[in-house]
């Protein structure tokens, strides 16, 4: 879920705990990366259903599901959403806070990177 319906998230969790092998963050970091994002996949029911499973069970794939074409374009077609949102939301904040060497543009351009990403 976060992969694919939180992609900020999901990438902000890549680079906090992206040096663990296999990546599996402790639950309580991704319910503080998620609740800070303020994305609304955070409050829905699916989200708490899973987050519990991870923190009594860990990592596992009770039931594996294939990547079919249809799963794939409606995950693509939140993330592209979301993904549009997050920049519309956020483009004033990330204009105004260039990190040393970098223009505003230069960020937005890089956030926008992040998220055409697929790892």
């Amino acid at each position: 879920m976060l992969r694919y319906e939180m992609t900020m998230v999901y990438h902000l969790l890549r680079q906090l705990c992206g040096k663990q092998s296999p990546f599996e963050p402790d639950w309580r970091v991704i319910d503080s990366v998620a609740r800070a994002s303020k994305d609304i996949s955070y409050k829905k029911p699916k989200f708490k259903r899973y987050l519990d499973e991870y923190r009594e069970k860990g990592l596992y794939c009770s039931r594996g599901r294939e990547l079919t074409p249809k799963r794939k374009a409606y995950y693509e077609s939140i993330r592209k959403h979301k993904s549009e949102e997050y920049i519309r939301i956020n483009r004033r904040i990330i204009k105004a806070r260039p990190r040393e060497g970098e223009t505003g543009e230069e960020l937005l351009e890089e956030v926008k990177n992040i998220i055409k990403t697929k790892e």
